[in-house]
């Protein structure tokens, strides 16, 4: 079994959890009169996304962790 195959769920939610967060973020710089920057979209995307998705990935390893304790 793949990486990719075993841990889509956790991938989608950090993609869309990221994207989400990075227009946010383009959002409020442009209401706050700030130049768009590429890398800085792309840093809030892909930082954001990747802590979310670990998050969660962490958080259901916990509960399946506590699950089989008792």
């Amino acid at each position: 079994m793949s990486f990719i195959s075993k841990n889509k769920t956790y991938i989608k939610l950090g993609l869309v959890s990221g994207l989400i967060f990075a227009l946010l973020m383009l959002a409020f710089d442009y209401f706050m009169g700030r130049p768009f920057l590429v890398w800085k979209f792309i840093l809030h995307f892909i930082l954001f996304g990747a802590f979310n998705g670990f998050m969660a990935y962490r958080r259901v390893k916990k509960e399946k962790k506590r699950r089989n304790k008792y």
